[in-house]
């Protein structure tokens, strides 16, 4: 049941927990949180006084290190914060729990005849484990769920570690030699490039269902990509990256030939159709191709606000577009050791796969070290192996 709040500490402990990386567990029963009117943190503690006999409860005794609490001896706004945000780790837990159950009874359908009318049937021992069987009692077939894994010679483990190793910056003949070396496989480059086309391709449409749940301030930039071309021994093309600045979603990662309006429009709308908003200011650099691409875009008759286009003056000065650089960065480890894609095609899917990559698997340690997904609240709950998790949910949703 929602309760309404009419307490004023609680409403600000609400507003710290809005905002990212203002509550830091140092303890088993003990938290740091990030004050409101300095930069400083308050410490809170959760302490159990000695079981009595006769009693079933023993309530919590809550202390803060803040004027409030040690003057006034009552429930300050940090206690509220951190109250508030284990009951909402406590509400996601389980409501994640009960989803994944009732994912799991409806995905079950058999491969065959599309039918829901199937029991479970024994189990069946593999080279990579035992995995659970099923029988339809419509067609009398049997069969095994698809975890995405289904008629590969190599295990799940090494392909997903092969597409962790990739993003992370680490050459195609190097994971070759790092799965030899201490997984015992061998495989070649090109069965590496097959898996990572195969898995990126299915966790691309997977990512495309959800809504992202994105802030009011984006940045925008661009950065370069080496293009195989006939010709020419230097071919660059460019990346038009679209970052959200509370979520760190990235909501837009498109390549180009130029640096022209027609572009500059095409990252701006993709972003736009995905969050289904328009922000109240975009942070760019000084690329002539913004004003007019942003005019075409998002300004309208409709528009809450006239001007959304905020153009950076340096680096140092706020806003500026440190985060989108940081990206830059990001992308760069994987690039560098490339030394080409082979067409505008490829890199594109190149680039798409980069942003499912940052956006589902790679933790952000700007938002706490969760990940932009979990911060811009599309439901995906993964865990343990996120590659592993993510490509079964793909696999039997698509």
């Amino acid at each position: 049941m929602i309760r309404q709040l009419n307490n004023p500490r609680e409403l600000r402990g609400l507003a710290i927990l809005s905002q990212p990386n203002t509550i830091i567990q140092i303890g088993k029963n003990e938290w740091n949180v990030r004050s409101q009117s300095k930069d400083a943190y308050y410490t809170v503690t959760k302490s159990f006084p000695k079981e009595r006999r006769n009693v079933r409860y023993i309530p919590a005794l809550w202390t803060c290190t803040c004027p409030d609490h040690t003057t006034r001896n009552v429930i300050c706004k940090h206690i509220h914060a951190v109250q508030f945000s284990l009951k909402l780790a406590g509400e996601i837990e389980q409501e994640s729990a009960a989803q994944h159950v009732a994912e799991l009874e409806q995905k079950i359908a058999c491969p065959f005849c599309k039918s829901a009318n199937v029991v479970k049937w024994g189990n069946r021992k593999t080279q990579f484990g035992t995995v659970q069987r099923f029988a339809c009692h419509d067609c009398k077939r049997k069969f095994v769920v698809d975890k995405g894994f289904c008629r590969m010679k190599n295990s799940p483990k090494v392909i997903t570690l092969t597409l962790d190793l990739f993003f992370k910056g680490v050459s195609q003949r190097k994971i070759v030699d790092h799965l030899k070396q201490f997984e015992g496989v061998t495989v070649t480059q090109p069965t590496i490039l097959s898996w990572i086309k195969k898995y990126l391709r299915l966790l691309g449409k997977y990512a495309e269902k959800y809504k992202a749940d994105v802030g009011n301030i984006w940045h925008c930039d661009e950065t370069t990509i080496f293009i195989k071309k006939d010709g020419e021994k230097k071919y660059y093309e460019w990346i038009w990256n679209l970052m959200d600045a509370k979520t760190r979603y990235l909501l837009a990662c498109q390549v180009t030939e130029t640096r022209y309006v027609k572009d500059a429009r095409k990252s701006l709308r993709i972003a736009k159709d995905l969050a289904n908003k328009v922000p109240d200011a975009i942070v760019t650099d000084g690329l002539p191709a913004y004003p007019d691409a942003i005019k075409a875009e998002y300004w309208g008759l409709n528009s809450h606000i006239l001007n959304p286009h905020v153009r950076l003056k340096d680096f140092e000065t706020k806003p500026n577009n440190n985060i989108l650089e940081r990206l830059n960065g990001t992308f760069r480890e994987r690039t560098k050791v490339m030394r080409s894609l082979d067409s505008s095609v490829g890199a594109q899917e190149f680039v798409a796969g980069l942003q499912t990559y940052y956006n589902y698997i790679r933790p952000h340690q700007g938002i706490g070290g969760l990940t932009p997904a979990q911060m811009a609240n599309i439901p995906i709950n993964l865990m343990g192996n996120r590659w592993e998790t993510m490509i079964g949910l793909a696999v039997n949703i698509i």
